[in-house]
């Protein structure tokens, strides 16, 4: 049977809902065969697995299929320095287990730092081996621009990085494919799947702590499911976004909350206008106690500001993902990568260990032939 037709039942599998063999064949356009034999080849494998049944049409009851959570696991990690926040999930996005590590800020040597922090996951990976299924890959958050793995920080309160090739670097310590993303993206993918978005156009706004205890601004917008990106894959962005530590110390937590309202609804006018989100999510744990009143001064501000100068307003609310959002959305980043590209999962099934990583042996391979890292 040809790859691409049994990719194509699997990916059609890869939803929460899964399928059965006759809407296999509608969608597709396949024959019951056919769709037979690529059902027989994934659940030989391991890959999908029969998980209750559906009537069609009043009809008699239809086993569904859908992929195996369990085939194997991916790694989440939100680099933001001081703190990193690790999660492992599986291949629904569910976290297993979470790991948070302090190190140094490391902007003098970004390699040495990056080599610590890839030692460290691959440490924590190897005391799950036992418990958990092999590795499909990891996802890594970033407050940069990123390009083809290759990070860029910008601006007076990130550390002074340019051109790492942060992908390469942890590949060298972490057996497995490293994909790096901006992180206001990967917590706005986290956000839609809490949220169980698809079509909706959600424009995320995330408060994050800077290096030196300012306060930085970072937004995301999701348009279908998926981060725009832009031309140059840096679409989404705030320019010069943050309030500086000197201009908050010593401000009661009311003045506190005004200033940075102020500041983000400077940003938010221009965007709510450009861009039309049906909703704005902020998440804003930094601010603890304060984070309901900053969302509410966000909404009423903004509202006053648009006044008659849009026919409609978006939505604005809290963050619903409460949890690791940036490692959770980096983990879904490879769960993605991994519905786009099974390839992987075909490569270490039928036998081999479940601790060794998913697609690692090609990966390097393919590496190998390209004369260096990717």
């Amino acid at each position: 049977m040809r790859d691409d037709t049994v990719f194509a039942v699997l990916r059609k599998l890869w939803t929460p809902d899964g399928a059965t063999r006759r809407e296999i064949e509608s969608s597709l356009n396949l024959s019951r065969p056919t769709v037979d034999k690529a059902l027989a080849e994934l659940m030989g494998r391991g890959l999908v697995a029969p998980v209750g049944t559906r009537a069609y049409r009043g009809g008699r009851p239809a086993t569904v299929f859908r992929v195996s959570a369990d085939v194997c696991s991916v790694v989440g990690v939100d680099l933001e320095l001081p703190q990193l926040d690790c999660v492992l999930a599986d291949l629904w996005g569910n976290p297993l287990h979470r790991l948070t590590l302090s190190v140094e800020a490391g902007s003098a040597d970004p390699i040495a730092l990056l080599r610590e922090v890839g030692e460290r996951i691959a440490g924590w990976l190897e005391s799950l081996a036992a418990t958990c299924p092999q590795v499909g890959g990891v996802g890594v958050a970033v407050p940069a621009f990123v390009t083809e793995g290759v990070a860029s920080f910008a601006g007076a309160t990130m550390p002074s990085w340019r051109g790492v090739a942060i992908a390469g670097i942890l590949e060298r310590e972490i057996p497995a494919p490293v994909h790096v993303h901006h992180d206001t993206h990967l917590m706005a993918l986290a956000e839609a799947r809490a949220r169980q978005l698809d079509g909706e156009v959600l424009l995320y706004l995330a408060l994050r702590p800077g290096l030196s205890g300012e306060v930085r601004f970072g937004a995301s917008l999701l348009v279908g499911g998926r981060p725009y990106r832009g031309g140059h894959g840096h679409g989404g962005s705030l320019f010069r976004a943050f309030v500086g530590r000197e201009e908050l110390d010593g401000l009661p937590p009311e003045d506190r909350v005004v200033l940075l309202v102020d500041r983000a609804v400077g940003f938010l006018v221009h965007a709510v206008t450009l861009l039309d989100p049906e909703r704005i999510a902020i998440h804003a744990a930094l601010l603890g106690d304060e984070e309901e009143a900053f969302i509410a001064g966000c909404q009423r501000q903004l509202r006053a500001a648009l006044a008659g100068g849009v026919p409609a307003l978006p939505e604005v609310t809290r963050a619903v993902e409460r949890g690791p959002a940036a490692a959770l959305g980096a983990a879904m980043v490879v769960i993605q990568h991994l519905r786009d590209n099974p390839q992987p999962l075909f490569a270490h099934q039928g036998g081999e260990s479940r601790n060794r990583v998913a697609g690692h042996t090609v990966y390097q391979a393919e590496l190998r032939r390209k004369g260096g890292d990717t």
